[in-house]
């Protein structure tokens, strides 16, 4: 067993449920998934030092969606990460991930979507920072769920660009034009109390009782039949209008124009210059706004 595998064995079993045990381990270089029971499975990022979103983060997460959609008898599955500072971090910047990865076909989108409409509740488990692509994967999992440690950010427009992971078509739905406006063009850092405040996510989770809720509320919504999943899931989704893949093309198109303009070709090189993907203490370094 890895020295990675062995720490997210850790992290799982230091859960308050003494019969949390896996009865199957699937692992590759980037997210590891246990099957706690067939019905819930837990999935870790696990990264170090910082979960950057990174090439193998995109071809484990579709591979992760497939393993999903063709299993028969899974019916929740909880985002984690074994790093306590960082659910994601941003995309690479400094190994550069083929925007086919995401673009082709909409296949980021695609795949999304199909966590969205499938008969499984995906729920993301949040004790650090999510930022950029992965405060938007957050937001567009079924349940947030975060601690009271937990930071979301999306900072594409002090960079010069704007969110290209979704935010766009689906923050004004789950907050409202004016705190979507708020959220994006401040580019600021929002405390998990805001951020449940305005509905950017569920309702805060003090550490202390974090892991013992999300396990119980797992473990709840495993023993549900289908149906009821399945119709709750389709009927909500007709009723909020979760954005389309071409809606989010658009917003993916506007990210990748965004990445061609001046501004952001100036504040690239000093952003790498100064650490962001390479010091875990950066953004309390360099304040607010850094992505």
């Amino acid at each position: 067993m890895t020295a990675t595998v062995a720490s997210v064995n850790m992290h799982i079993n230091a859960l308050a449920f003494p019969l949390f045990t896996a009865v199957a381990m699937c692992s590759t270089s980037f997210i590891f998934t246990t099957k706690v029971t067939p019905k819930y499975w837990r999935t870790i990022f696990s990264s170090p030092p910082l979960n950057i979103e990174n090439t193998n983060f995109f071809l484990d997460m579709y591979t992760l969606i497939e393993e999903i959609t063709n299993d028969v008898d899974v019916k929740v599955v909880v985002f984690d990460s074994a790093i306590q500072d960082f659910w994601i971090a941003h995309w690479d910047v400094l190994n550069t991930v083929s925007t086919n990865l995401i673009s082709d076909n909409g296949v980021y989108w695609g795949n999304t979507t199909r966590l969205v409409n499938f008969l499984v509740l995906t729920v993301a488990a949040v004790r650090g920072i999510a930022s950029g692509g992965r405060a938007e994967l957050a937001a567009a999992l079924d349940v947030s769920f975060a601690g009271d440690k937990a930071t979301f950010l999306q900072a594409e427009v002090a960079l010069g660009l704007v969110p290209g992971g979704g935010a766009l078509a689906f923050l004004p739905l789950k907050v409202g034009r004016n705190r979507a406006l708020e959220i994006v063009i401040s580019a600021d850092n929002f405390d998990v109390k805001t951020a449940a405040e305005y509905g950017w996510i569920n309702p805060v989770i003090p550490d202390a009782q974090f892991e013992y809720f999300v396990e119980k509320f797992a473990r709840r919504v495993a023993g549900w039949d289908y149906y009821g999943i399945l119709t709750a899931k389709q009927l909500i989704n007709k009723n909020s209008a979760f954005p389309t893949v071409s809606q989010w093309l658009e917003t993916w198109e506007a990210f990748l124009e965004g990445r061609i303009k001046p501004a952001f070709q100036i504040r690239y090189p000093e952003l790498i210059k100064a650490g962001v993907q390479t010091n875990v203490n950066f953004r309390e370094e360099r304040g607010n706004g850094a992505s």
